[in-house]
């Protein structure tokens, strides 16, 4: 029986299975800007990289963060431009903040349904700012920050440290995420059960055994959860 549930911040709560990466190239294209996908990984690297270590963005709201990422991808780049700067990060910030919107309405229901919720994030230090930022935290009963730990995913003690918060056996919880590596796999391995965020376009699933629940999107979880509760019984 699961009794929590935890999710994953980037890519799931606050993308729906769409990865950073792969929304700021969306926007670059909008903005007219010719960047290679390996140069924009190169830069979104650099700039996760950067993100790792200051000390300012433990602070930091969404809006804030997305916006120092941007000027440290634009610097990387050699694109430094104050209107373009503005112009991604507004594009970037407008349907994060819509997913958010949604999903803190899922949490409610989960939250209200009886589940234990909570966060397991490789984050930058900021990960509970962005919960209270995104409307998350009243619904949230324990929120793991990597940089905060000293744990990183995909490392399975991050997930064995979630569980010991929770105060659960790994096996009556069940990790939400979009990445097969960084979620899947380690949560899997100590005995959680699995809900793989596949997002919009159907993926490949290099090891279909590790996963209990396939999503699109995570509106679908609590039917998924429903049918499988079903058929446990």
């Amino acid at each position: 029986m699961i009794r929590a549930i935890l999710f994953d911040m980037g890519g799931t709560l606050d993308g729906d299975g769409l990865h950073w990466l792969d929304r700021f190239a969306q926007v670059y294209a909008e903005a007219g800007l010719t960047v290679t996908r390996d140069a924009l990984r190169a830069a979104f690297d650099a700039a996760e990289e950067r993100a790792s270590v200051d000390h300012d963005i433990v602070t930091a709201d969404f809006e804030t963060m997305v916006a120092r990422h941007v000027r440290w991808q634009l610097e990387h780049l050699h694109l430094e431009e104050p209107r373009v700067e503005r112009q991604i990060a507004a594009s970037f910030v407008q349907p994060i903040r819509a997913v958010a919107q949604a999903n803190s309405a899922l949490l409610a229901s989960l939250s209200h349904n009886g589940f234990l919720l909570g966060v397991v994030s490789n984050g930058c230090g900021n990960v509970d700012v962005l919960c209270r930022d995104f409307g998350f935290e009243p619904y949230l009963a324990t929120v793991i920050d990597s940089r905060r730990v000293r744990f990183y995913k995909p490392d399975p003690a991050i997930f064995a440290l979630a569980a010991d918060r929770l105060g659960l056996p790994p096996s009556s919880i069940m990790m939400v995420g979009d990445s097969f590596d960084r979620d899947i796999r380690p949560a899997k391995a100590v005995g959680m059960q699995t809900a793989w965020l596949e997002g919009p376009v159907r993926r490949d699933c290099p090891a279909p055994a590790l996963v209990d629940l396939r999503l699109r999107a995570l509106a679908e979880l609590p039917d998924a959860l429903e049918r499988r509760a079903q058929d446990v019984a």
